[in-house]
């Protein structure tokens, strides 16, 4: 009996709203994604992000302050660093008071180093008056690694792999692998299900860097899928 009264209780309160769902305000924005992430500030502020909103070439996200007395809503102006491009800004906003701080994020900050693409992040730190330029972190991209970057790949060889999905990811390797011909990257790979195969280390392909003649002969393992343990031992 308790558990019966327990459950109906749990879906009763499903009925419920902390909202005025009767007389809401609307904020119309015509910004792409304009209200996928919204923080209640003090008063009757709120900031309104608009992360896929194209504002400039170097500039792909927006914040919107608005106001619910008046369902009135402004844009905040950003000094956005010329390499943020397609940083989705506002994708993540969080808020804090004593002292007031509001911290807006953007992700997939692309930075090119050689053959490598990193994906950063950039955020914005604002004070109580969010016109003011807001601090930066970081406050700039870390420098490209001076060094040559050795690749070991992980594949799941396991039976939940159908066959040509395991194909598809032979060909995703091979193709990876030909884009660094010109370099000094040394590639390993490693199949895992339950059973575990290295099909070539750095070194075997020191002495032979032809991707193709390495990948085209692997072939499934099947088995059940023990992903933390391929982890730990290509590591």
């Amino acid at each position: 009996m308790t558990r019966q009264v327990l459950l109906f209780t749990a879906l009763a309160l499903c009925h419920g709203f902390n909202l005025d769902t009767e007389n809401p305000v609307v904020f119309r924005g015509i910004a792409r994604s304009f209200g996928q992430s919204v923080v209640q500030l003090e008063g009757s502020r709120v900031v309104v992000g608009a992360p896929q909103e194209v504002k400039t070439a170097n500039q792909t996200g927006g914040l919107y302050q608005c106001d619910y007395s008046t369902a009135a809503c402004e844009p905040i102006q950003l000094q956005v660093p010329p390499e943020a491009v397609n940083m989705s800004l506002g994708l993540s906003l969080a808020f804090a008071t004593n002292p007031f701080r509001l911290l807006a994020c953007g992700p997939t900050l692309h930075q090119m180093c050689q053959e490598n693409t990193y994906l950063n992040g950039l955020c914005f730190l604002f004070g109580s008056n969010l016109q003011q330029p807001p601090q930066r972190f970081p406050r700039a991209l870390r420098e490209c690694p001076r060094q040559e970057s050795d690749i070991a790949f992980l594949i799941d060889g396991s039976g939940s792999i159908n066959r040509d999905d395991f194909q598809r990811m032979k060909e995703f390797v091979s193709t990876v692998m030909n884009q660094f011909t010109k370099s000094n990257t040394l590639f390993s790979l490693m199949q895992f299900s339950n059973a575990f195969r290295t099909h070539f280390t750095f070194k075997d392909f020191k002495a032979n860097p032809n991707p193709n003649l390495l990948v085209t002969p692997i072939r499934q393992l099947d088995g059940t899928t023990h992903t933390a343990t391929g982890i730990r031992k290509v590591v």
